[in-house]
């Protein structure tokens, strides 16, 4: 138990001297695991299971727990460690990637989330990014990101102002969504009151054309240069500069170039053929 408490101290979460029973006998259990940690420990557990197993065989670190007692408050604690135990197997005890969050006392739900991420990465790294054991369970995908991305995200959609629209699929995820939720708040902020706007932009010339499709053969109108609109996707197809935007009465396609997005916006958008996009135009300026 004292090799224990050094670790749990060394790693920064220990939870309160009264949760160790004073006789040194193990942590009582009247302590639950919040409800949104718990599912996240629990995947965690698994899957770092199968990427030990996928690395090392039956094989285990010395000092390897495997705890899934979800009845321990300790639970989180037990599981960095031994996520960082495998870590120091597979890459050196003395390294630690660069993004790599490790151990920092938060909320329970932060802590769950900032295993998933190590867990990730430490994947990524030892086989392959994107590629994973079988059964693997996974979480949300913007777990996989950088904390303020995540919080910001996390943030905006729990308060019913943003969806982030970046498809989860792309090798630059996270890329994607930090562009993309910057440029909302970005747009928010101009609008001085941070009001639940989506981030506004407009056409830049006043022969900007809309289309119904995206090889531009469909006109729907030219765009006001007064109108606001969302970008929501784009074509991937080579050389194609087509963005499918949104705004009050339509869903079009527009060339990037000639509106106000940025080109790292446009690039950072998902794929049209994964948005399940139906273009119209019912705006007093369609024709």
């Amino acid at each position: 138990m004292r090799q224990l408490a050094c670790v749990l101290i060394f790693s920064g979460l220990l939870l309160a001297p009264a949760a160790l029973a004073q006789d040194g006998g193990a942590p009582p259990v009247s302590s639950a695991i919040p409800p949104e940690a718990l599912p996240v420990l629990v995947s965690a557990r698994s899957d770092l299971e199968l990427l030990a197993t996928n690395q090392l065989g039956s094989e285990r670190p010395v000092g390897w727990s495997g705890s899934l007692d979800v009845n321990d408050p300790q639970l989180a604690v037990l599981i960095r460690l031994d996520l960082e135990l495998l870590l120091a197997r597979l890459l050196g005890a003395n390294t630690r990637p660069d993004a790599w969050f490790g151990a920092v006392p938060s909320t329970p739900f932060a802590i769950a989330r900032d295993i998933r991420h190590d867990l990730e990465l430490l994947a990524d790294l030892v086989i392959a990014p994107s590629v994973r054991p079988p059964n693997w369970s996974g979480d949300r995908p913007i777990m996989r990101c950088d904390r303020a991305t995540q919080n910001l995200v996390e943030l905006l959609q729990r308060e019913g102002r943003f969806t982030l629209t970046a498809d989860p699929n792309q090798p630059d995820f996270c890329r994607r969504a930090t562009i993309e939720v910057s440029q909302f708040v970005e747009a928010s902020l101009q609008g001085g009151d941070g009001a639940a706007a989506a981030p506004g932009y407009r056409a830049n010339n006043s022969q900007a054309l809309a289309f119904l499709d995206r090889s531009a053969s469909r006109r729907a109108g030219i765009v006001p240069l007064d109108v606001v609109f969302t970008p929501v996707a784009r074509s991937y197809a080579q050389f194609s500069n087509m963005a499918l935007v949104r705004g009050s009465g339509f869903e079009v396609f527009m060339d990037y170039t000639s509106t106000t997005i940025p080109r790292a916006v446009f690039e950072a958008l998902p794929d049209v053929n994964a948005t399940g996009a139906s273009p119209a135009c019912t705006a007093d300026w369609c024709g």
